[in-house]
């Protein structure tokens, strides 16, 4: 048997760490060995060096081998062998980038969006996505509020949290409300894992399977998917420029007798659109007359105007349950929400909460209050909100030039709904079409109760703004001909 040269075996080199970098050594000696595994320069079955011969090479103690081989094993890059040693595992592509293997050619459906969505990285043009790039969201006050959890006492980080959540951030977000002239106690907040987890609780603590509820027509598509997973029974109220419809409202309340009427008041997904005064107060008389709840999903109200109403606000909390969540101006990976509601009902929620998923990532909670009180959150949001009025603008021209109608005016945050005027295709196939270009729409029919009539689109302004994207609706509309 022979054995390669010490000279060619790769690790004999110094790993290039630098003990000046704010990046710790632990890390650096991950990133390194990483590059050599993905690189090929190191194989699958090949042993590394003694964790004590390895921190004599690079001059680093034990310990940071200890701690890097340990992270290389938890990613699935390395294998540990009792008595052995460490090995270079064996990764298929898929596991190199964390992803189970997907479909070879997805189609659009609802199943495609909520299953794997968020882990198809193989579509360049997102125009139907969700979210927020990074660039857009507060990277630098994450940061911050991460060196400020690293700075604290370990023993504030290992324990389960209140089940109501932080106190501190329940406090902060309770003087928020002032901002409305409410008055809100910290015990009437109770954090979630997420927005779609507050309506979940909301939904399992107040709503039995076969009762009525109403959403938004279109509406949120992962609330009308939970709604009928639970086996409620679901009606659709006409969304409207100015809100909802309604006359409407008041017709199907007559004879639905609804448990309780979910709804986006401010910048809502998927229209973009707003109540008016008017309409709120209106949605708020008739929830008094037919005895239902309004649930007032309000995500996006740090990107909208001060002048939009605030349903809790008008309300009083006595048939509203507030719902909001950071995942649009902090960051989606962390995963928080809150309910804002009469203090009894907080009580009852944090039960099903205790009972469904016990308590919140106390950690996740403490990274957002810092970067809620770090200092710099506001300017933030502002830049956010101006930057996607711009964008929404350019993305309006794109697309009306390119023969799309748009639902309503534009008022700001992350969406625009539009229509092809004069398609003989449903939404869907259309689709099925821009994917086969690499683009990634949003088709009607996932915001709606019922099929609608026209090829309606959600487009994400943070990701529109495209000429291959205007293009493709532009030969469109031109007819067969311009349509391959």
């Amino acid at each position: 048997m022979t054995t390669k040269p010490a000279a060619s075996d790769p690790l004999q080199l110094p790993l290039p760490l630098d003990r000046q970098s704010a990046l710790g050594l632990v890390e650096q000696v991950v990133a390194a060995l990483g590059a050599l595994i993905d690189s090929g320069r190191l194989h699958p079955g090949e042993r590394l060096p003694s964790i004590r011969q390895f921190a004599r090479q690079q001059g680093v103690s034990n310990a940071t081998i200890v701690e890097a081989y340990e992270r290389l094993v938890a990613s699935g890059m390395l294998i540990a062998r009792r008595g052995s040693g460490f090995f270079i595992a064996k990764r298929e592509a898929a596991q190199r980038s964390g992803m189970p293997p997907l479909r070879p050619n997805p189609v659009i459906d609802s199943a495609w969006l909520f299953s794997e969505v968020f882990a198809d990285e193989r579509v360049p043009i997102k125009a139907g996505c969700g979210w927020l790039p990074s660039s857009m969201l507060d990277g630098e006050g994450l940061h911050a509020a991460e060196r400020r959890i690293l700075r604290s006492p370990g023993a504030q980080q290992v324990g389960y949290g209140h089940p109501f959540g932080y106190g501190p951030l329940r406090q902060t977000i309770a003087k928020s409300f002032a901002n409305w002239a409410l008055e809100i106690a910290p015990h009437q907040v109770v954090t979630t894992h997420g927005v779609t987890q507050a309506l979940d609780l909301i939904m399992r603590t107040l709503v039995k399977p076969g009762d009525t509820v109403f959403i938004e027509e279109p509406g949120y598509c992962n609330l009308i998917a939970m709604l009928r997973l639970a086996a409620i029974n679901v009606v659709g109220v006409p969304r409207t420029v100015s809100g909802v419809d309604l006359e409407a409202l008041e017709q199907l309340a007559t004879l639905h007798k609804p448990k309780i009427f979910f709804t986006n008041p401010v910048l809502q997904n998927p229209t973009g659109t707003s109540y008016t005064p008017a309409c709120a107060m209106r949605v708020l008389q008739a929830a008094e007359r037919h005895g239902f709840w309004v649930v007032e999903d309000d995500l996006y109200r740090e990107l909208a105007q001060a002048t939009d109403p605030m349903l809790a606000a008008l309300d009083g909390l006595q048939r509203v349950i507030y719902v909001s969540g950071f995942s649009k101006t902090i960051a989606p990976s962390l995963r928080l929400g809150f309910i804002v509601c009469q203090s009894d009902l907080a009580q009852e929620l944090a039960r099903t909460k205790m009972i469904l998923s016990l308590t919140n990532s106390e950690i996740t909670e403490r990274l957002v209050y810092n970067a809620l009180t770090e200092g710099h959150h506001r300017r933030h949001v502002e830049r956010l909100a101006g930057t996607l009025l711009s964008a929404q603008a350019q993305v309006s021209a794109r697309l009306e030039d390119a023969g799309l109608l748009p639902f309503g005016p534009l008022r700001g945050g992350m969406f625009y709904w539009a229509r092809m005027q004069d398609s003989t295709l449903s939404a869907t196939e259309i689709a099925d079409r821009a994917l086969a270009q690499g683009i990634w729409l949003a088709p009607g029919e996932f915001f709606h109760v019922a099929p609608p009539s026209h090829p309606w689109f959600r487009f994400n302004v943070a990701f529109s703004d495209l000429p291959k994207l205007s293009d493709f609706f532009s030969k469109l509309s031109q007819g067969p001909s311009g349509s391959n």
